[in-house]
């Protein structure tokens, strides 16, 4: 079953990755000018974390420092995302005044501040203009141990929402002597993340709120969780919406399903049954995976988004994601992940990524005291953005 997640999940991503090389819908005449009043020529496809990113015909894609950004010209279609969380549909006009963008909505030319403008989104026709691509790759090795990670990120922006994915699949090797010889030790984990997020459009308030739905499958060995799947809906709201800082949370109700070897409540007597959640893997490979049941659970999820931008010749980014899973039908049990990555700018598209993550499940050790209640990595590598 991993197996074959995996390879649809491969598939999935090298699909995409065909749609990017085909042909733009969005021909290559917008204009930039910058700080020292140069022009550039190409198609403006998005800004974000401080950066304006525009596809041109002599140099490929380009990243524009937005504090260089002086005055967009663009006959399409666009979606700003403003400081105070405002979000306006329109096309952008050349402005007389530097650092002001003018910006065409409902019929009416409205005047924006560049500095107030925090994200800008393309609206487009095809896969290959709506997507953003994100793949990393970390490899370790040494005598006595091996890892392999490999994550991708993208979203894919429509109007009045947004689609995103986060793949992580990881496999640990180790390898350790002692009297009784050698003994060699594998884990692996992987992670698949789908969520859509539906803009609120009623006022400036409410445009900062957004509702969330969310599809998750996972797995880890080393927590004892083969097949874990969920399904969830909630709210979220921006806190923080600053060009180079944002901070957005979101909370809801998930439904979640999973095979382990009974569907009892946790009880403090962990020899007379097996907890939710976990399943004792040598158990479950002497009885069979006949004997595994599937069992359906209820959990409040709480997410916290967190992004800081440094802007400097070589350019920062900090990232931090934290997801908290209180379980409903199970009160001794919680369930948790952290994610933090920081990426510098080596050159154009390319980053050095230092990635530190902990999954943790207080039911980790129910079925098989050989289990952990968490699970944690440390790696680095390098990350290539589309």
């Amino acid at each position: 079953m991993r197996a074959t997640c995996r390879l649809t999940c491969c598939s999935l991503l090298l699909l995409a990755l065909m749609q990017t090389s085909q042909v733009s819908a969005h021909s290559k005449t917008d204009v930039i000018t910058v700080q020292n009043g140069d022009q550039l020529t190409g198609a403006v496809d998005s800004m974000t974390a401080g950066k304006l990113s525009l596809n041109t015909d002599y140099a490929g894609m380009i990243q524009i420092k937005w504090r260089d950004v002086h005055q967009i010209d663009s006959r399409y279609l666009y979606e700003v995302r403003l400081e105070d969380g405002e979000r306006l549909y329109g096309r952008f006009s050349s402005s007389e005044v530097a650092g002001e963008l003018i910006f065409s909505t409902h019929g009416k030319e409205r005047t924006l501040v560049t500095i107030d403008v925090v994200e800008i989104r393309s609206i487009e026709e095809q896969l290959a203009d709506k997507l953003d691509l994100s793949l990393s790759t970390q490899f370790q090795a040494d005598p006595t141990a091996l890892t392999l990670i490999l994550q991708a990120r993208g979203t894919y922006d429509v109007r009045n929402g947004r689609t995103g994915f986060n793949l992580r699949f990881d496999e640990s090797k180790t390898k350790s002597t002692s009297d009784e010889g050698t003994i060699e030790q594998s884990t692996k984990s992987s992670n698949i993340t789908l969520y859509r997020e539906f803009w609120m459009q009623r006022g400036k308030k409410a445009s900062q709120s957004y509702r969330v739905l969310n599809a998750i499958y996972s797995s880890n060995e080393a927590l004892g969780v083969d097949q874990r799947g969920s399904l969830g809906f909630g709210l979220g709201r921006y806190f923080i919406e600053e060009l180079g800082h944002e901070l957005a949370m979101s909370a809801g109700i998930q439904g979640v399903r999973e095979k382990r070897v009974s569907c009892d409540e946790q009880s403090d007597d962990a020899a007379s049954f097996i907890a939710p959640g976990t399943f004792d893997t040598g158990l479950a490979n002497t009885l069979g995976n006949a004997n595994l049941v599937t069992c359906n659970d209820a959990e409040l999820f709480l997410n916290l988004k967190w992004h800081l931008y440094h802007f400097s010749d070589r350019d920062m980014d900090i990232s931090l994601v934290g997801n908290a899973y209180p379980s409903l039908t199970d009160s001794k049990r919680v369930r948790g992940d952290l994610n933090l990555m920081l990426n510098w700018e080596l050159f154009n598209s390319f980053f050095w990524t230092i990635n530190a993550r902990v999954d943790l499940d207080t039911a980790g050790t129910q079925d098989d005291k050989s289990l952990e209640k968490s699970d944690y990595q440390l790696s680095t590598g390098i990350t290539w953005t589309y």
